[in-house]
C-alpha cells in the first residue's frame, strides 16, 4: 500500500512538472507571429493588454478593412482591431467574452456583420492557432469541442498536441521570416491590411445558398444582452463587398434582413456598406470579399465619419 501511494504521488508531481513544462514552451510560441499574427493577438488579450474605448470584432473582413488609427485620429478614442481571421460568429463571440473577462471594458464596440458570419462549418479557421492556449483551458474546450479533429486529450494531457515537432518548428521558422512592427507584433492595433492585385477568377466561382447556422445565431442576442448589461454601445457594420460578387451568395439579402430584424428588435444600428460607391470600384479590392490595404484607409475614413453622430 506504502509503494502505491509513492507511485501516485510520482505520478502526480511528474504529471505538474510536465504541465509547468508545456506552460513554458507554450508562452514562448505566444511571442511569435504565428497564423497571421492571431497567437499573438490571443495572447495580449488573455494578458489584459488591449484596454481601448472603442474595439472593432469580426472575421478578417474587419482585421483587414478597419484601420483603428484612422479611427482613433477622427474619434478621439483609443482603438484597437479584434477581427478573427477566417472566423465564424461563434469564435468572435468567444474572443469578445474573453476581452471582457481580462481587459478594462470599452465604451462603444464596431462590430463587422458578413454575410457568411453565421455559415455552418465542421472545423474552424486554423486550429492550431488555438493549441498554445489549450492546457487545463477547458472554456475553450466548451467552444471548440463540436468541430472536427477535437480531442479533449490535448486539453489535460501536457505535449500531447505538440506531439507532430515537425510542423511546429516549420510553423516557427515561417512565424520568424514575417516582417514584424516596433512592438514585435504582425500587426498594429490587430490591424493588418494587404497590398495586393485583384485575383479573381470568375469562372471557377459558383452560385450557392450559405448554410445557416441556426444553432449559432442566438448568440448574437447574447452579444446584445450582455453588452447592454456591461454599458456598452453596440454599433454594427456590413463592410463593402464587391457587388459582382454579392450575387454569387443566393440567400444573401434573406440573412441580411434577418440582421435587420434582430437589430430592429434592440433599435441598434446596422451600417450597411453593400450599396456603398466603393462596392462598386474593384480598384480597393484584392477579391470579391476584401479591401486591398487603400481600398481599407479609404473605407475606415467613410466609416469614422458614419460613426460620429452615433457615438455616445
Amino acid at each position: 500500500m506504502k509503494y502505491i501511494k509513492y507511485i501516485v504521488a510520482a505520478m502526480v508531481a511528474i504529471y505538474f512538472l510536465a504541465g509547468i513544462g508545456d506552460l513554458i514552451y507554450s508562452n514562448s510560441l505566444k511571442k511569435k507571429a504565428l497564423f497571421s499574427g492571431e497567437v499573438q493577438e490571443w495572447d495580449h488579450v488573455n494578458k489584459g493588454e488591449i484596454n481601448v474605448d472603442l474595439a472593432v470584432f469580426g472575421s478578417s473582413r474587419a482585421m483587414i478593412h478597419i484601420n483603428p488609427q484612422i479611427l482613433e485620429d477622427s474619434l478621439q478614442m483609443k482603438t484597437h482591431n479584434l477581427g478573427l481571421n477566417g472566423s465564424k460568429f461563434k469564435m468572435q463571440y468567444y474572443r469578445f467574452l474573453k476581452y471582457l473577462d481580462h481587459n478594462q471594458h470599452p465604451k462603444t464596440i464596431v462590430w463587422n456583420l458578413d454575410t457568411f458570419s453565421f455559415s455552418h462549418i465542421d472545423e474552424v479557421f486554423q486550429p492550431n492557432q488555438y493549441v498554445p492556449f489549450m492546457l487545463w483551458n477547458y472554456k475553450l474546450y466548451s467552444y471548440l469541442k463540436e468541430y472536427e479533429d477535437s480531442d479533449w486529450k490535448n486539453y489535460v494531457i501536457p505535449f500531447y498536441r505538440y506531439e507532430d515537432q515537425k510542423y511546429w518548428q516549420d510553423e516557427i521558422k515561417k512565424s520568424d521570416k514575417e516582417k514584424l512592427n516596433k512592438s514585435g507584433d504582425f500587426r498594429t492595433k490587430g490591424f493588418k491590411s494587404y497590398d495586393r492585385a485583384w485575383n479573381v477568377n470568375w469562372a471557377t466561382l459558383k452560385a450557392k445558398d450559405a448554410e445557416f447556422d441556426h444553432e449559432v445565431y442566438p448568440l448574437m442576442e447574447e452579444l446584445i444582452k450582455k453588452c447592454k448589461e456591461e454599458n456598452i454601445q453596440l454599433i454594427f457594420t456590413i463592410a463593402p463587398e464587391f457587388y459582382k460578387g454579392q450575387d454569387y451568395m443566393l440567400n444573401r439579402g434573406e440573412i441580411v434582413n434577418r440582421y435587420k430584424k434582430t437589430l430592429s428588435k434592440y433599435n441598434l444600428p446596422l451600417l450597411d456598406y453593400s450599396d456603398d460607391s466603393i462596392s462598386y470600384q474593384q480598384k480597393w479590392f484584392y477579391n470579391t470579399t476584401h479591401l486591398n490595404n487603400k481600398g481599407a484607409d479609404e473605407f475606415t475614413r467613410q466609416l469614422a465619419e458614419d460613426l460620429k453622430p452615433f457615438i455616445k
